[in-house]
């Protein structure tokens, strides 16, 4: 055979299996369902999407892959209320572009006419409504859309119910479910046998290693011999979780009650490791670069007590603490904190050395309402400022905090409210007395259902009373310029001045607004406003300088949080005193 015919022989051969291996690429429309959710749910679920990157060999192959998701589609349409739905799927080549069609012809939307719960209980001196649940405690709504989603989700509502009020080995006996073509509604009846009313029994610890198990004997939120009520469960094992001393905690019952109905409890856990070492680095305009390290066990004594060693270096502020934390002091949700402290900060408006000790106590008084006090003694130095003294310190601090926000370090609704107050004595000469006050309101509103925009505000006010200004030590004073307020101004130095040095306030107001946008689910912008003002005066006026700063926030979503980058102007800037901008970076929304 010629060489030209041979190598013409081969590109015929091997041209179709090229485009053979090439597939078919096409476009996919569906058309007539105006239901958002059903058609994600069908995007989703069907093949003609799923798999659209790996393309048909044939046509023939696509009608195969299209013909084979209409039962999947009918299947979902069904479980959103379209029980009469019909899908029809055609495909229109014209040249080299293949289009198929998905025409959703859903029909009528049944709707729920009727939920009956029925409960059968095992003890015949029960009523029938040993335990009462409702259609609002399983979250169904009759005349809505018959949405199979609702109706299975409510049955572990109901037994979910029932074990909140002693029932814990209840099961659904049957579910009936009739579809009536001529009304288009649905009917649900479930039979529910309650089993036995039953109380908390003993409880048996396993997988304890380093953690004495009295621990979490004293973590349980229930007590032996009180009805069963599986929220307490839940109260328990997420407050375990909450310690960080266990990866794990699993709690479970017996499936068989005791003879005199008593359900007896098993928590499972498995145990992290409790000492830790942490070192970091840090850069901000303010403080330049720094070092942070310390040292801690969380688990003194094998009761969850912590021990900790902290230590944090920039160039302008250097600090030491050795931190004592008792969980659980005396009762459930109050923790006692101990604290040594050893400070120096070097900053335009003075150099302050410190040291301190402090004892508090804090305690959870109700789900969002929070507290603590303390008492503290510190022996302070404060020069190269407007008014250098000595004192010797003795102070109350209390402070009160309800909030609803949320979340801590991302909050996108919700409100927080945050009370402070630190009678104080100085002892060293003149036995001077002064108070010092301080509120301060968050409030969270977020634009849309998924609060990818936020509007922030917090508003600050802070008093303090003393017979003047030179009874309280500067560093003590209200001096505006931080990561809290007024971020484009130079660190601590918004107060009036003196020989062009920053004197303090006894009073002070600050105002921030915050629009948080969330632009992916790790990329988010904070443009920002704040404005105030510190006043040499008890309370603060709406005369005076008023000093803003706006700018520009980054935020990076982790799941420790976002990390935040804010890049700060001065609008009212202080030639001598202000820089052109300011940058600071940290883990949290600022507020």
């Amino acid at each position: 055979m010629p060489r030209r015919l041979f190598v013409s022989f081969l590109l015929f051969a091997i041209a179709p299996l090229a485009l053979l291996a090439e597939g078919i690429s096409y476009h996919v429309n569906f058309e007539g369902l105006d239901d958002s959710r059903a058609l994600k749910e069908i995007k989703l679920a069907a093949h003609l999407t799923s798999l659209k990157r790996r393309p048909p060999a044939s046509i023939n192959a696509l009608r195969y892959r299209a013909d084979s998701d209409i039962s999947s589609m009918i299947k979902i349409l069904q479980a959103h209320g379209y029980y009469e739905a019909k899908v029809n799927i055609q495909i229109q080549e014209m040249y080299d572009d293949v289009t198929v069609i998905v025409l959703i012809d859903p029909g009528p939307r049944y709707r729920l006419e009727e939920f009956d719960i029925q409960l059968y209980c095992e003890s015949p001196a029960v009523a029938n409504t040993c335990c009462h649940v409702s259609l609002e405690d399983v979250d169904v709504e009759l005349h809505k859309p018959a949405l199979t989603k609702t109706i299975l989700d409510s049955e572990m509502k109901v037994l979910q119910r029932l074990s909140e009020c002693g029932y814990p080995l209840a099961k659904i006996d049957s579910r009936d479910v009739v579809v009536d073509g001529k009304t288009k509604t649905v009917r649900v009846k479930l039979q529910v046998k309650t089993g036995p009313k039953t109380e908390f029994g003993p409880t048996t610890i396993v997988g304890t290693t380093r953690v004495k198990p009295r621990f979490i004997q004293q973590k349980l939120a229930w007590k032996e011999g009180k009805v069963y009520d599986s929220r307490l469960v839940d109260k328990t094992q997420n407050s375990l979780i909450d310690t960080g001393l266990f990866s794990s905690v699993l709690i479970t019952h017996e499936e068989v009650p005791s003879q005199n109905g008593e359900i007896p409890l098993k928590i499972e856990v498995n145990e992290t490791k409790h000492k830790s070492v942490n070192v970091g680095v840090s850069y901000q305009t303010v403080f330049g670069p720094g070092v942070t390290f310390g040292w801690a066990n969380n688990n003194v004594g094998g009761m969850g007590r912590t021990l900790s060693f902290q230590g944090d270096i920039t160039r302008i502020s250097q600090t030491g603490i050795a931190s004592y934390l008792h969980p659980d002091f005396n009762r459930v949700g109050q923790d006692m904190i101990a604290q040594a402290q050893a400070a120096h900060e070097d900053i335009f408006a003075y150099s302050m050395r410190s040291y301190s000790l402090m004892d508090r106590f804090e305690r959870q008084v109700s789900t969002h309402l929070r507290g603590s006090l303390g008492f503290k003694g510190s022996r302070l130095y404060v020069t190269a400022s407007i008014q250098n003294g000595n004192y010797w310190l003795f102070e109350v601090p209390f402070y009160l905090r309800w909030s609803t926000a949320n979340s801590l370090l991302n909050p996108t609704r919700g409100a927080t409210l945050q009370y402070t107050v630190t009678p104080a004595l100085n002892v060293a000469e003149s036995k001077e007395v002064y108070l010092t006050q301080q509120f301060t309101a968050g409030l969270y509103n977020p634009i849309d259902a998924k609060a990818r925009v936020v509007l922030a505000h917090k508003l600050t006010l802070g008093f303090i009373t003393s017979n003047g200004l030179p009874a309280v030590p500067l560093c003590n004073r209200f001096l505006g310029g931080t990561e809290e307020d007024l971020r484009g101004y130079r660190y601590k130095s918004v107060s009036p001045l003196v020989h062009g040095k920053p004197i303090g306030g006894r009073s002070a107001i600050y105002y921030t607004f915050e629009t948080r946008f969330r632009l992916t689910n790790t990329i988010g912008l904070v443009p920002f406003f704040d404005m105030g003002s510190v006043y040499r005066t008890e309370y603060p006026t709406i005369h005076g300088k008023w000093y803003k700063s706006a700018g520009l926030g980054f935020r990076f979503f982790t799941f420790m949080g976002p990390f935040r980058v804010d890049l700060a102007f001065p609008l009212d800037r202080r030639k001598e005193i202000d820089s052109i901008f300011k940058v600071y970076v940290s883990i949290g929304q600022m507020f």
